[in-house]
């Protein structure tokens, strides 16, 4: 798969979700089952306007970034605005949260959520995650959900030196993101509708922690969350039903019922896994 085809099934994909098509099937209560088996209170949760959970979170990088009152966060790939109007309202008035996503619909979806929520100190960047248009060490913390996963596996080493330009000396990452505990068998790296529900293009631990460190980054962690990723099955069926909404496939329709019943038997547990990172940007002179 190339980059660029990687790139347009990714933007219809979660544009088609951000209009709600994908979740069609789905009953009302699958985003709040996602996110708080992915580490979010219920509290947090209901503090939102609901349009902003999606359900396709892999985690809570606001659970290890340690925001604090004042900060500048940047959250990349921010979809409906979930992390950024927590940010925002953990740094307060004299804080700014900014969220970053290439696809437009997400974003009108996020400024919508933002404005439904009476969050003044919230902003929105249209922007893919490996060039962003904002001047080099302005954010105290960078986040992100299940976002880089998706960054062709050519493009990945750009986003981690990205955040590195971003972020202040001293200014720390924290990432929830889906990453592969093998290597994965081809019929898998090769399915876009695999990818686009952030399995395929997951990368293995130590190539994670590899682009980090090439980056600069110093103290990193990754950690394993042991959390249940067969959920994300129920958003494939959803999609699979839709006859609007049918995920990409690199197969032909002859072989698209068995590839589906395949795919319904996979264990995403075992190839898979959603880990929290954490690093820091050295202070100057360190």
């Amino acid at each position: 798969m190339d980059a660029a085809n990687i790139y347009r099934h990714v933007q219809q994909h979660y544009g088609k979700i951000a209009n709600h098509n994908a979740l069609a099937n789905l009953s009302d209560k699958y985003q709040e089952k996602v996110a708080t088996a992915f580490g979010y209170s219920l509290q947090d949760i209901r503090s939102i306007p609901g349009n902003a959970n999606l359900g396709v979170s892999c985690g809570n990088p606001l659970a290890t970034a340690n925001v604090k009152t004042g900060e500048t966060v940047i959250d990349l790939g921010c979809g409906g605005g979930i992390d950024v109007l927590l940010s925002a309202a953990k740094v307060g008035p004299d804080g700014r949260a900014v969220g970053i996503d290439m696809t437009k619909d997400m974003l009108d979806l996020a400024r919508r959520n933002a404005e439904n929520a009476r969050v003044s100190n919230a902003s929105f960047i249209e922007a893919s995650i490996t060039s962003i248009p904002l001047d080099s060490s302005v954010a105290d913390c960078i986040i992100s959900n299940c976002v880089i996963n998706l960054v062709p596996k050519v493009d990945k080493p750009l986003v981690f030196r990205e955040i590195f330009r971003l972020l202040k000396p001293g200014g720390r990452v924290a990432i929830s993101d889906i990453l592969a505990k093998k290597e994965l068998p081809s019929e898998v790296r090769e399915d876009l509708s695999l990818y686009v529900g952030c399995i395929a293009g997951a990368s293995q631990v130590h190539d994670y922690d590899r682009f980090l460190k090439d980056a600069g980054f110093l103290g990193v962690s990754i950690l394993n969350t042991n959390s249940d990723l067969n959920l994300y099955k129920e958003l494939w069926q959803a999609e699979k039903n839709n006859s609007d909404v049918s995920a990409p496939s690199c197969c032909g329709p002859h072989t698209g019922e068995l590839q589906a019943r395949a795919k319904s038997m996979l264990d995403f547990n075992e190839w898979a896994g959603s880990f929290q990172v954490y690093a820091i940007k050295p202070e100057l002179g360190d």
